[in-house]
């Protein structure tokens, strides 16, 4: 194990919570967290158990970085 891979294990062990949301839920609550930051909203504030579990899981913080950017409109680059 790399030494970053086994730093990330440490941080997620010492950050786990007593109700933690499995990625099963996870990808139920993620389109809804995407739409709400798209709109402007703290979605972090509202899904607070959606921004904690990027921190617990680096593949499904991929999945939502993948999605966030298909669906951001793309910036006028004039």
């Amino acid at each position: 194990m790399k030494r970053a891979e086994f730093l990330q294990f440490l941080r997620s062990i010492f950050a786990t919570e007593e109700a933690e949301l499995l990625c099963t839920e996870f990808f139920t609550l993620l389109p809804r967290y995407v739409d709400l930051e798209l709109s402007g909203q703290n979605a972090a504030q509202l899904l607070p158990q959606v921004q904690h579990h990027f921190g617990q899981c680096p593949e499904c913080y991929e999945v939502y970085q993948a999605l966030l950017k298909a669906t951001r409109p793309e910036e006028d680059h004039r």
